[in-house]
């Protein structure tokens, strides 16, 4: 069963067929020196001369500016805390290139607008749900908003059933005791968080503090946050969810909800803050010219040190920050982000123009911020989980039991340190969010994790027919919060867990 208006008889839109109308619309010269060949093309910029005969769409590059969310302003600041004021509805807003295409995203967007907050100083968002009793994807209108990575009460953090009904408002109290780290904000009402996300409703939450700006990273304008995502459009420009218990897959790549686009950049460092914010994509992203990149951290911050990588893969609602730097890309030419998971139409990300030359004063320290490292032998308890289902259409389960909000299926005690293992019963990998708290990966497969996850982390991708066994602390908040596999649809057809934190 297709949800969502299915449009004339069309099944999909391809990324090609993208490209093909783009074209019509935006023609520009293929530049000299380009390091990429004009088939990896993602995007492109200038237009064609009315006098010239416009060539086939698919040997020219073509592209949407990359669109970078706005950040949202404060409705009422104290010397202590911000507040803020956000919306949720059901908006129309041009996605492929002269369609409309009807969203259920916050103020009007998709992503929505990025909240910059700072360490120590308290947030409150007042959020206003705007949609009708059901909306696209046949979903309800209820909403849950989740802030994911966020350290908070458990009053605050959006048990799946904490629900705001249509109609009504609700204000979410984020205290931001914790480190500086690339968070999101997204739905997470009990089976239908799937939904909710395809159809627009997520958006970032970046935490910064004093001691993170003294490091001379690039910042500002050179400061870009890029959330990827797949997706699935009619020939209409609708888009097409058909609630895959599998997992939801698109042939369609967005960043920041633009198809195809590029960057103009200078040839100086830049920081990108990547989020993989599909519903069940992983991505393993790499430069086109096979050079590295500096990873500064993942989920939950900084590392202590950077870590060169040519790639890295991220699975559902896992975060890098990284820096690339274009110096040694003349002007004129030009690099891309690609997927190496991906093939023909998903296998490029983003393109980025080298246009410009200019100083740059930023720097990549090699001390970013010391990690305070959990001892396994001051673990009170180990706990094992195992992950399963999914046969013939059933529910997805962990230890074998559905998700039910009154169960209760750990109780750490506050202010202890546990281990939890993880096994896949599975074919597919799973990626397991924990809320309310940060951890360190221990192992997967038995092995240490790579230097790049050696961090803190709130997500860990459980391999098929694989292992994960991570350490973490309940330091401050008690009360009831969940655990759950990462690809929506999974977690919406139940593999999902609540564990209480006991006084």
């Amino acid at each position: 069963m297709i949800l969502g208006k299915a449009g004339k008889g069309t099944v999909s839109t391809s990324r090609r067929q993208v490209l093909k109308v783009m074209g019509a619309a935006a023609v520009a010269p293929l530049r000299p020196g380009l390091i990429v060949g004009a088939a990896q093309l993602l995007g492109g910029c200038g237009g064609g001369s009315s006098d010239v005969p416009v060539p086939d769409p698919d040997s020219v590059p073509v592209g949407s500016p990359l669109r970078v969310p706005p950040v949202l302003t404060p409705s009422s600041a104290t010397a202590t805390d911000d507040a803020y004021v956000l919306s949720v509805g059901e908006a129309e807003i041009e996605i492929l290139p002269g369609m409309s295409t009807r969203i259920v995203g916050f103020d009007g967007m998709t992503p929505g607008p990025t909240i910059r907050a700072r360490a120590g100083r308290p947030v409150t968002v007042s959020l206003l749900n705007e949609l009708p009793p059901t909306t696209l994807g046949d979903a309800p209108g209820e909403v849950v908003i989740h802030l994911h990575g966020g350290h908070v009460p458990a009053s605050d953090d959006g048990f799946p059933t904490d629900t705001v009904p249509p109609g009504t408002s609700r204000i979410y109290s984020y205290p931001n005791n914790q480190l500086p780290a690339t968070l999101w904000y997204h739905d997470h009402l009990m089976d239908f968080t799937g939904p909710h996300v395809w159809f627009g409703m997520a958006g970032l939450y970046l935490i910064t503090d004093d001691y993170e700006e003294g490091l001379g990273l690039p910042n500002g304008a050179y400061e870009v946050p890029l959330v990827i995502q797949d997706r699935n459009f009619d020939g209409d420009g609708n888009l097409v969810y058909t609630g895959n218990r599998n997992g939801e897959i698109g042939d369609t790549l967005l960043v920041n909800g633009t198809v195809a686009p590029y960057l103009r950049v200078a040839d100086r460092k830049y920081r990108f803050r990547i989020l993989n914010g599909s519903n069940a994509r992983a991505y393993r992203i790499a430069l086109s010219n096979g050079d590295s990149f500096q990873v500064l951290g993942m989920e939950g911050g900084l590392l202590p040190s950077p870590v060169a990588a040519s790639s890295i893969t991220l699975t559902t609602a896992e975060r890098v920050d990284i820096v690339i730097d274009f110096s040694s890309i003349p002007v004129g030419e030009s690099l891309v982000l690609r997927n190496l998971l991906g093939s023909g139409d998903t296998a490029d990300i983003l393109r980025f123009d080298v246009d410009r030359m200019e100083t740059d004063d930023s720097q990549v320290p090699s001390v970013l911020r010391p990690i305070e490292r959990l001892a396994v032998g001051d673990a009170v308890q180990t706990r094992s989980f195992t992950l399963s289902g999914g046969m013939m259409g059933g529910l997805w389960t962990i230890n074998g039991n559905p998700f039910d909000p009154d169960r209760v299926d750990a109780d750490p005690k506050l202010g202890t340190v546990e281990i939890w293992e993880f096994r896949n019963a599975t074919m597919m990998d799973h990626p397991v969010h924990i809320h309310q708290t940060l951890f360190q990966i221990l192992e997967i497969n038995g092995s240490p994790p790579p230097a790049t996850h050696a961090g803190w982390k709130d997500t860990v991708n459980v391999p098929a027919r694989g292992s994960a066994r991570i350490i973490m602390g309940f330091p401050d908040y008690a009360g009831r919060y969940v655990f759950h596999c990462h690809v929506l649809e999974h977690e919406d057809h139940a593999m999902m867990a609540r564990f209480d934190v006991i006084p």
